[in-house]
């Protein structure tokens, strides 16, 4: 099949959460099952084009983006790291800034839907010019739902894009894309579209990842867990009732991890390197944390956090019982930016324990990579989920996930039973900071007083299977699934 993959982020030239290493992922996974794929993604300022050695094709293309509107833009490309799988920026006046997403301030930029609008209709020109005749345009988050809404009317008919389906994946059905209609005034969308609420209203309003819901052949999310949350007025962000008409075109598929990135036994950012039947480079990696961060250096059981420091994530629950838990004679890591009020919360908390508590507000990737490899826990207390990666990370790392049970997290870590041995970490499910601490509290208590125990499931996480070679093997029939849908024969 051919493929066309488009994301507001791909690592390695872009990325602000998750949505950048799946992006990068998933097309490897689908070239090595033989499948032809071109990946396009805005050219933002940030990106260094001469490190990805990222060449200019042709500059001063027009893309349409209404009857009266046109955007110029230049398309630049690269070849995807490890693949031969060509990668297309679109650089306009639009897409060409420092932020990704949000300005200086901090805030969204006010013209985001021009933003991603050009970068859609800018994707169609694009296309032309290579002449790329396209199966499949596999699209995530709002930032290109309508790209499925232009293919089934304005390319309907269009010879390159007449044979064409769309894959819509939601990454996380929290950040919706939703503006005034003024927003989009340019792009003369037929007001019998707009007004009603069945195709692309929403209340008055305009949103850009229902568009991508209706209009979409195949829409799959990034769990199956979260696919039946997103059908629930909790977790549904009001979208559940249209995501309910699609529930017979709903897939969830959990992410792999790149074992290129991510792997104990080569990662370049640990000071030694380990797997299940060695676990010796484990015990070097916690030492190695421990003083690079100032802890004391022992046996104490650590707990790490990697995240955005957001409400979503639980983290209010671990500043209510942080006092009860670091009493269980633990060490604590926590390495994330977000919230303000979070970030100062934690800090606060460092001084009162900083010979056994670290907290760092940046991102930095290679400490992210010491800390799943130093750990002897990862919690994970998040709200919703909807598939989380740093669980993934962790298990494979023997870095014991506790979590709790809500969309990926509930597909992939199964609680721990001391009786039989069968599990993968320790879970609670409701969003409460004592359910929580009782989770944490029998991690901590298998760790101390049968470390035989803790040693046999450590190794039994290490040996899942979390490569990318099963998921892209559901991508491709859901791809397929696509392909075949309304096919006249």
């Amino acid at each position: 099949m051919k493929i066309v993959f488009v994301s507001a982020e791909v690592v390695p030239y872009s990325k602000t959460g998750g949505l950048g290493d799946v992006s990068s992922a998933i097309p490897k996974a689908m070239e090595k099952l033989g499948h032809k794929v071109i990946i396009f993604t805005p050219l933002y300022k940030s990106v260094d084009t001469k490190k990805h050695n990222i060449k200019l094709v042709k500059k001063d293309l027009l893309a349409l983006v209404g009857s009266e509107s046109e955007v110029i833009f230049d398309l630049y490309e690269t070849i995807h790291p490890d693949s031969t799988i060509p990668v297309y920026f679109i650089k306009n006046a639009y897409l060409y800034r420092d932020g990704i997403y949000v300005g200086e301030d901090g805030e969204d930029y006010p013209d985001s839907p021009m933003r991603f609008i050009s970068f859609m209709k800018s994707i169609f020109t694009a296309l032309e010019l290579i002449e790329a005749s396209v199966d499949i345009f596999h699209v995530n988050d709002w930032h290109s739902g309508l790209l499925p809404f232009f293919l089934k009317t304005e390319y309907k008919e269009h010879e390159l894009f007449k044979n064409a389906k769309s894959v819509f994946t939601i990454h996380n059905i929290g950040y919706q894309g939703v503006y005034g209609f003024e927003t989009i005034s340019e792009t003369n969308i037929p007001e019998i579209y707009l007004n009603d609420d069945d195709l692309l209203g929403f209340h008055g309003l305009f949103n850009f990842m229902k568009a991508g819901i209706v209009y979409t052949d195949v829409l799959t999310t990034v769990s199956s867990k979260y696919a039946e949350e997103i059908q629930t007025k909790q977790f549904g962000y009001g979208l559940e009732k249209i995501i309910k008409t699609r529930k017979d075109d709903l897939y969830g598929i959990v992410h792999g991890i790149d074992l290129t990135e991510w792997n104990p036994k080569t990662d370049e950012l640990l000071p030694k390197n380990y797997d299940s039947r060695n676990l010796k480079g484990k015990e070097v990696c916690k030492s190695y944390l421990q003083d690079k961060l100032n802890l004391d250096v022992s046996d104490k059981p650590l707990i790490g956090i990697i995240s955005r420091l957001a409400t979503q994530k639980g983290l209010d629950l671990v500043s209510k019982r942080f006092k009860k838990i670091m009493d269980l004679g633990v060490q604590f890591v926590l390495l994330g930016t977000g919230d303000s009020k979070i970030e100062k919360n934690f800090k606060n908390r460092e001084k009162k324990y900083s010979q056994d508590c670290s907290i760092n507000i940046e991102f930095d990737n290679r400490l992210a990579h010491q800390i799943e490899a130093g750990a002897d826990f990862f919690l994970m207390p998040s709200r919703y989920e909807p598939c989380g990666l740093n669980q993934l990370y962790s298990m494979l790392y023997g870095t014991v996930p506790i979590a709790r049970k809500t969309g990926g997290l509930a597909d992939t870590v199964q609680d721990y039973n001391e009786e039989t041995g069968e599990g993968s970490g320790f879970v609670f499910e409701r969003i409460n900071a004592d359910d929580m601490f009782k989770a944490i509290e029998r991690a901590i208590k298998l760790y101390k007083t049968d470390q035989s125990k803790f040693i046999k499931l450590r190794k039994n996480i290490m040996n899942k299977d979390f490569s990318w070679n099963n998921a892209a093997k559901k991508w491709q029939k859901v791809y397929l699934k696509a392909k075949i849908k309304n096919m006249k024969i």
